[in-house]
Parts: structure tokens; C-alpha cells; sequence
């Protein structure tokens, strides 16, 4: 019965199992994150961003799409652009291991695609919560001596790095403004 190799058996066969396994991935990508990140977790709090979630469906998405391609026709453009699809798929989900908060000690550091934020306590001025009354929603600025601002939404920070956040700066002797959104 299975005497031949089916190619496209094959890949429409990898197609589902990436779709099956998607959510998975999707679940334990924060907890891997975090397991194999390198910082001291007694002195740090590592705050994955939400939209690593969203990358990753993307890039098992992008894999989908390419083993479906892969299952439905075969030739040299298909493989080419196969292989094109499948390095957007990893630059992808390379690029939701890089979206992060990491609150320590001596420094706030936030990493967001493209841009970094690295700050030491002492350079800091001014931190402001701004919130909403009745909601959960706000965001905190920070702001340096030297005039530099970074944003901190509200979704990036659960309770407890806001706790953190407030407790650092209070014991650094930065500002620490909380108010109503305007």
C-alpha cells in the first residue's frame, strides 16, 4: 500500500501537523522564553511582549502556506520561493525572541523589534503612570536626565513589573508620578 513516496502525501502531511502543533508552540513560546534567556531571575523580572504570540502564528502561518504550495505543484520557482518562506518563517520567529522587558536591579532595559532601550537607574529622571479610571488601562513614560522618553504600554507589563517598577524607583530616588490620562 505505501510502496511509492508521495510527495505532496508529504508535505500536505507537514502542513497539518504544523497546523496542529501552532497553539503549542504558541503556548510554551513565553515559558521557553523565559527558561532560556539569561539573566538572574531573584534580581530580574523578564516581561515577554504579547506580540510574540501574534509572530508566532504568523511564522507558522508562513509555514503553512509554503508546505501547502510545496504539496499542491513542484518545480524550480515553487522550491526557490519554498526556501524563501521557509527563512521569513525563521526570521519571524526570530524576531519574537527579541521583543522583551527586563527589569533588574541596575537597569530597565526594553527590547522592541528594531529599537533598544537600556537604562541605568541612576539615569533615569522622571517615571510616570498615566491610567484610565475604571479600566486597567495605562501606560508608564519614562523619562532620562538627558531628555530621552520610552513608552511602556500597559499590555507589555503585568502587575507585578509595574510593582517592581515603582519599588525600584522609589529606592533609586526617581520620580515616580502616578495620574489620571488626560
Amino acid at each position: 500500500m505505501f510502496k511509492n513516496f508521495s510527495p505532496s502525501l508529504f508535505f500536505s502531511m507537514a502542513a497539518v501537523t504544523v497546523t496542529v502543533f501552532a497553539p503549542f508552540i504558541m503556548i510554551f513560546h513565553p515559558i521557553f522564553q523565559m527558561e532560556y534567556f539569561s539573566y538572574n531571575n531573584r534580581a530580574s523580572t523578564f516581561i515577554p511582549n504579547p506580540v510574540n504570540l501574534r509572530l508566532i502564528l504568523l511564522a507558522c502561518l508562513v509555514l503553512i502556506i509554503m508546505l501547502g504550495i510545496l504539496a499542491y505543484k513542484r518545480n524550480m520557482k515553487i522550491y526557490v520561493s519554498g526556501i524563501f518562506l521557509f527563512g521569513l518563517s525563521v526570521l519571524i520567529a526570530y524576531l519574537s525572541t527579541q521583543n522583551y522587558l527586563m527589569i533588574s536591579q541596575d537597569k530597565i532595559e526594553r527590547h522592541h523589534f528594531f529599537t533598544d532601550h537600556q537604562y541605568q537607574w541612576d539615569q533615569l529622571d522622571e517615571i510616570v503612570y498615566e491610567y484610565v479610571i475604571g479600566s486597567k488601562a495605562g501606560d508608564i513614560t519614562f523619562t532620562t536626565k538627558s531628555g530621552d522618553q520610552f513608552i511602556i504600554k500597559e499590555k507589555e507589563v503585568h502587575s507585578n513589573g509595574k510593582s517592581q517598577i515603582y519599588h525600584l524607583a522609589k529606592q533609586n530616588d526617581v520620580n515616580y508620578i502616578e495620574r489620571e490620562k488626560k
